[in-house]
Formats: C-alpha cells, sequence, structure tokens
C-alpha cells in the first residue's frame, strides 16, 4: 500500500504535494519520529509523541492547539485502518512548516513483510572522516545528522564499503549512516553517550530498556574511539526500519554475530 496521511487526508503517495518553494521550506526543517508500533494503543506510542512535542518547542515551532495525544493516534490510526492487518507496522510521522510558516504533517507506513525477515550483514565498514558532527545541544538532532549522513552517502558512491561510520568534532564514533551502533566486548555491551551528539530517539532508548533487561550482558552509554571497535568481539547497526546489521570487517578486524542473531528476536 503506496497511501499517505497528509494533513488528515488520505492520499496515494505518488500524488505531487508540494510546489517548489514550499518542498525546499518543508523539506530543510521537517521534525521525525520513526515507529515500529503493533497498534495506535501500543504504550511506546506515547513516548514518540512527547519526543516530537518536545523536538517542536526546541525548534521553536508553534504547537498547534490540536496536536493533542488524541490527535496523534487518530491520524496514525487513520492509515492503519486501510492497511492490512500485520503484527506491526513501520511508522514516519513527520512535521514541518510550509512557504507560509504554518505547520503541517505526513504520515507514511511501510511494507513490513520487506523487514527483519533474516538478519542482515554488512561486509566492511570504514570511518567517514570528510565532515565531522558537532556534539552540541542543536546538533543532536535528525535536521544536522541527517545532512552529515547524505554526505556520507556519497563517500560511500565512491568506496567499495557496506557502510561508513560518522565521528564528532573530538573524533568520537557516533553512528553509522545506516543506523545506531552497538559493540559488544565479551557480556559488555557499549553505546556512544548522548553526550558524543547522538540523536536521542524514542527508538534508541527503547532498545537501551531491552537491553538493561538481559541478565547475560551489561549495557552502558559511554564515549568510543574508533580504536575500540579492534578491540570489540562483535559490531552491530541497528535501526527502526532497517533492523539489526551484523558487521563482519573493520581494517584488520573481524566480528562474531551471535548477539545480533539474538538482538534480532528482541526488538
Amino acid at each position: 500500500m503506496q497511501q499517505i496521511n497528509y494533513n488528515g487526508q488520505i492520499l496515494d503517495r505518488n500524488v505531487p504535494l508540494f510546489s517548489g518553494e514550499h518542498f525546499l521550506k518543508s523539506t530543510s526543517n521537517r521534525l521525525i519520529e520513526r515507529m515500529k508500533l503493533s497498534s495506535v494503543q501500543d504504550a511506546i506510542i506515547e513516548s514518540h509523541y512527547f519526543a516530537l512535542m518536545s523536538a517542536m518547542r526546541v525548534f521553536r515551532y508553534e504547537i498547534p492547539m490540536s496536536f493533542t495525544y488524541e490527535f496523534f493516534q487518530a491520524e496514525v490510526q487513520k492509515l492503519l485502518d486501510i492497511l492490512p492487518k500485520q503484527p506491526f507496522y513501520f511508522i514516519s510521522f513527520e512535521v514541518f512548516q510550509n512557504a507560509s510558516s504554518t505547520i503541517e504533517f505526513i504520515i507514511t507506513a511501510e511494507d513490513v513483510g520487506q523487514y527483519h525477515k533474516e538478519l542482515d550483514y554488512i561486509d566492511e565498514v570504514a570511518l567517514y572522516t570528510d565532515f565531522l558532527a558537532s556534539s552540541k545541544a542543536y546538533a543532536m538532532s535528525e535536521l544536522h545528522t541527517n545532512q552529515l549522513i547524505e554526505l556520507a552517502k556519497g563517500f560511500l558512491s565512491d568506496h567499495p564499503y557496506g557502510d561508513c561510520l560518522l565521528l564528532n568534532e573530538k573524533k568520537e564514533l557516533l553512528r553509522a549512516t545506516k543506523g545506531d551502533i552497538i559493540l559488544r566486548f565479551k557480556d559488555e555491551l557499549k553505546l556512544p553517550s548522548q553526550t558524543c551528539g547522538v540523536v536521542g530517539s524514542t527508538f534508541r532508548l527503547h532498545v537501551i530498556d531491552k537491553l538493561k533487561r538481559l541478565s547475560d550482558y551489561t549495557p552502558s552509554e559511554t564515549e568510543l574511539s574508533p580504536f575500540d571497535i579492534q578491540r570489540a568481539d562483535e559490531f552491530i547497526i541497528y535501526d527502526v526500519f532497517g533492523g539489526i546489521k551484523s558487521v563482519k570487517k573493520y581494517k584488520k578486524s573481524t566480528f562474531d554475530d551471535s548477539f545480533a542473531r539474538m538482538l534480532q528476536g528482541l526488538i
């Protein structure tokens, strides 16, 4: 199904919506919440709603009075009602300002059938050092990170790597272009700390909460350098839409995939 919810209207995704001016402004300052939901009654949807409201306040958006939690649920439900029944759904709720600075939104749903069937592998990763991210407060947003990801994708198109890793100005690991990262050192799980400039997405916080419940592993958020990768037993990249990816190689280091296979069934 290729429908979208555009300001409360269900439209075909292929219908052109924007003028040139409208498009440029809406894509340059959009805020996005990406969700994996079983239904709008799923407890995690509340976290996504409050994360979106918080982001709108940070970026000085004038929040419409209609943007209540019940409104958020109802607009997502409009899209779910026309989709085939599935165990869970991948939803993107995007908010932006149009050319007149009026708040608009688009909700899209992805076909769940193509995701997470089997564990994906990335043959080799490399560092992307042409541009560095900032660890400052405003940099910890998808607006800033997405710009860097697009630049890194250009690097990937010219080099034979499966993905590349983004660094901040202190040369600390931030994430990969295809998702956030986890390094496993035996029974310790290390994730980049938000002080490094990582986007504190609701999905990332959900994954960390799941990791904390594992009795056999100890997760922690910390500063990670590229040298830490070479000491790790396992290297995982994860994303709400892309699922779990196990990295096979970084420079001369090769990695196991045992925890990645377990994590795939967990999240």
